[in-house]
């Protein structure tokens, strides 16, 4: 009898389910259990009679239903992918990773069209550089939830926290774009899955909370002591991560703490429409983005950008990588 239970409230939920009112919805993301190149209410089923039945062992079916990406199937599983479809939102979806026993998550940004560079709620923070406005399209991508902490970085590379006399939950930094690709390649090595440096369109899409959000100056906020630490607030120093609230989609730190490298050469933007950019072949500096702990507020808005030589550090500057689905 108690080994009963699990299915009986599995088969009562696919009775509930059945009376949600749920449309089709074509996404970008897992969730996709059927392999109909959609994602909705007809997945939510499929997976709780693999659940029911049990014993799944095909690898593509596990990726696309592990909603919470913890390597097996289970009931929270359905109730990621149920509120996915409830809210349209990616926030409902993340993957949590740990290498070396340090855990990490990403976000999951669902594929879409939005404008890029500077718009109305920027104001007269907008720079030059920052024009002209643009339509960009992209696929689907997860992205760190926080700037990658002195924890992770030296689980990923071998060092030894015992050696490190600072806040291991704060931001590294005085990393240069090559120390960032070796993490990177180093982290894919570890995981098996493949992180990489984000684009700046990438970057910029998540930081302003992807598809539908409210177009604000800030990460997350009008209000810039709400997301940001800067130079009015953060008191000379760069803190912990996700100690300021977040963006829609869960993000930490999109604007202030420390600036983010990605893997564009700088460029100047021009106004026609673009698909999955990843800027130019070749440069003298690379994109950076996001403002930091000594940055003015001018300066940490979420269309602020400005190009850096690659082989530079500095203590306010760090990153945030991605993971393709």
């Amino acid at each position: 009898m108690e080994n009963l239970r699990p299915r009986f409230a599995l088969i009562i939920l696919l009775a509930f389910c059945a009376l949600l009112p749920f449309s089709s919805r074509a996404i970008t993301l897992p969730g996709d259990v059927n392999n109909d190149n959609q994602v909705n209410i007809t997945d939510v089923t499929e997976l709780i009679t693999l659940l029911i039945n049990g014993n799944v062992t095909d690898a593509a079916t596990i990726t696309a239903a592990d909603m919470n990406g913890n390597g097996q199937l289970d009931i929270a599983d359905v109730t990621t992918l149920i509120n996915l479809l409830i809210n349209g939102t990616p926030a409902a979806v993340q993957k949590t990773l740990t290498v070396n026993g340090v855990s990490f998550t990403m976000i999951a940004v669902e594929g879409g069209t939005f404008t890029m560079g500077a718009t109305a709620e920027e104001g007269n923070y907008a720079r030059r550089n920052e024009y002209p406005a643009h339509e960009v399209t992209l696929s689907g991508y997860y992205i760190a939830q926080t700037e990658v902490t002195w924890e992770l970085w030296l689980a990923v590379t071998g060092g030894d926290p015992s050696n490190f006399d600072g806040d291991l939950q704060s931001p590294v930094v005085d990393v240069t774009l090559f120390d960032c690709a070796k993490f990177v390649d180093k982290l894919t090595e570890l995981t098996g899955k493949v992180f990489r440096m984000p684009t700046e369109a990438e970057w910029e899409f998540a930081a302003r909370g992807g598809n539908g959000a409210i177009r604000y100056r800030y990460a997350g906020s009008d209000d810039i002591d709400q997301v940001a630490w800067y130079a009015d607030n953060s008191g000379g120093t760069v803190h912990a991560v996700a100690t300021k609230a977040p963006n829609r989609l869960g993000i930490y730190d999109m604007s202030g703490n420390v600036l983010e490298w990605c893997q564009d050469w700088y460029y100047i933007y021009n106004e026609e429409p673009q698909t999955n950019p990843v800027g130019p072949e070749s440069g003298y500096s690379n994109v950076i983005r996001g403002g930091a702990w000594d940055y003015n507020a001018g300066a940490c808005h979420v269309t602020y950008r400005v190009g850096k030589d690659p082989h530079e550090m500095g203590p306010n500057l760090g990153l945030r990588m991605v993971m393709n689905m």
